[in-house]
């Protein structure tokens, strides 16, 4: 059966549209756009969804060129899922901005209005990012989130979102060059830029050795993995809440779904013995370092942010698990899918409360925060179910992620992994724990609060999203099976996860 024209290019085509829309209209109108925009938006990506599910996985050459002389798009179960994650955490953040960002002065306002274009543009360039089977369309994508990102941390418009703004831009620039170059090196012995198309001219070469291991240290520079974190922490803290939002629970992941995706496309024919074991040490690295730093931090979107680098260590120890050997790898590949987008609905959630705090209190100090679970309790439980699934706790897909990890990691006899992941969480049951109990704790004298113009349901959408998944995770699971690079046979997972 034939798709509808333009059914693929529609989720990437209709936030830039809003982007470029919103800076041609005035701005007492464009103001009424961001909403209803962001709701179309997230609507977009419904027909995409249906069409997988009935029909099965599309390959789309843009402008009728095919590969390897035009660019192709893939839609997927995998592209599918991850464009619903974009369409849920997008649509809450902009309704929770849309509260947020209304200034008291012409001029924050006339530079606040600039988040609604960047975001469209950001939220556009996700959808491409995960559609997308080209490596050159994937640096474009790439670059146009972090551009996008750089312009979201200077909104605020201070010293410090200027210096970690310059930070970010660093890396985005130091990253896309890595990339760029590999993928250089690619297209020197393959002639093409298509993914497929190379999977299946992989041959043992120290060109495409380089090639897959500047990739690879490209993505692992956009996505934050420990040491390459330096940027991460003052770029989430220093932004906006809504910002802090869209950058740790959508922006980082896109990285790391494109080293999951180039991995399992066959690219990890290429990489060295010692590579997947070097990975995971990171990754081991990653959620030890990240997380004690947050137990060490005194300001909660800086505990939050640390929180980020502790929890990307756990995605990177996939590729230790991931084995020809080992029946069931579409179930280790899910389950990384399933942290992934626990880890950033959750994270967006936190931020977005973190900000309410902020707002009220007109800090984000934990020793200012005394006395917030009186005042704000809903906020405060928003960020304890935020917690929850940081620590990957049933029932929610962060803990369906967390227990296949573990799994494949006892199957392979890979002990120290399985007793990190197990560490991993009592860490962030420490940290989580210390930010709640700063909101417990009594104020010593009554404080007046600043009132919160942003509205709380999208917060709690966010937050019970990741419970949706976990209880959904059979059809969750029979969608990343449609298209799937690997087998999704049977893995030996307790009943429920089934």
């Amino acid at each position: 059966m034939t798709p509808p024209p333009f059914l693929v290019e529609l989720p990437v085509a209709v936030p830039m549209v809003l982007a470029v829309v919103w800076l041609l209209l005035p701005r007492r109108f464009a103001r009424f756009l961001a909403r209803p925009g962001a709701l179309t938006a997230a609507v977009a990506v419904l027909p995409c969804l249906h069409w997988v599910w009935r029909h099965g996985p599309i390959r789309q050459p843009l402008g009728g060129w095919m590969a390897p002389l035009g660019i192709d798009l893939y839609l997927d179960g995998l592209s599918a899922f991850l464009m619903l994650f974009h369409a849920c955490a997008g649509a809450a953040i902009s309704f929770s901005a849309a509260g947020y960002f209304p200034g008291s002065d012409a001029a924050d306002r006339q530079r606040t209005d600039l988040f609604w274009p960047l975001f469209f543009l950001v939220w556009g360039g996700l959808n491409s990012l995960v559609l997308s089977l080209d490596l050159f369309n994937l640096f474009v994508t790439l670059e146009l989130i972090g551009i996008g990102g750089v312009g979201l941390i200077l909104i605020r418009g201070d010293a410090g979102a200027t210096r970690a703004a310059m930070e970010y831009l660093l890396q985005a620039l130091v990253g896309g060059m890595l990339f760029l170059l590999g993928a250089a090196l690619m297209y020197s012995r393959t002639a093409t830029m298509d993914l497929h198309l190379i999977a299946e001219m992989l041959t043992p070469d120290p060109v495409l050795n380089i090639g897959l291991a500047l990739i690879l240290a490209g993505l692992m520079v956009k996505a934050a993995l420990f040491p390459m974190h330096f940027w991460l922490p003052p770029a989430h803290a220093n932004a906006a809440a809504p910002v802090s939002a869209v950058l740790s629970g959508l922006v980082v992941t896109a990285a790391y779904v494109v080293a999951l995706r180039l991995w399992y496309a066959g690219f990890h024919q290429l990489a060295p013995m010692m590579l997947p074991p070097i990975l995971s040490v990171l990754g081991c690295l990653g959620i030890v370092w990240g997380g004690a730093m947050a137990l060490r931090q005194d300001r909660l979107k800086r505990l939050l942010a640390y929180s980020t680098v502790s929890q990307m260590g756990y995605l990177f120890l996939v590729f230790a698990l991931a084995s020809e050997a080992l029946p069931g790898q579409g179930w280790v590949w899910a389950g990384a899918v399933y942290m992934a987008v626990s880890h950033g609905l959750a994270k967006a959630g936190a931020f977005l409360a973190a900000g309410r705090l902020q707002t009220a209190y007109g800090s984000d100090r934990l020793s200012a925060l005394a006395g917030a679970a009186s005042t704000h309790p809903l906020a405060v439980m928003m960020l304890a179910l935020s917690g929850l699934h940081l620590m990957g706790l049933p029932p929610g897909a962060g803990f369906a992620g967390k227990w296949i990890l573990l799994m494949a990691a006892m199957a392979k006899d890979q002990w120290g992994i399985a007793a990190f992941i197990l560490l991993g969480g009592l860490i962030s049951a420490g940290y989580t724990v210390r930010a709640v109990e700063a909101c417990l704790r009594p104020a010593e004298s009554p404080i007046e609060t600043a009132p919160v113009r942003a509205p709380m349901f999208p917060i709690l959408i966010l937050v019970l999203a990741p419970f949706v998944i976990g209880i959904l995770l059979e059809e969750a699971g029979v969608l990343l099976s449609i298209g799937a690079p690997v087998d999704f046979s049977e893995f030996p997972m307790p009943g429920g996860l089934r």
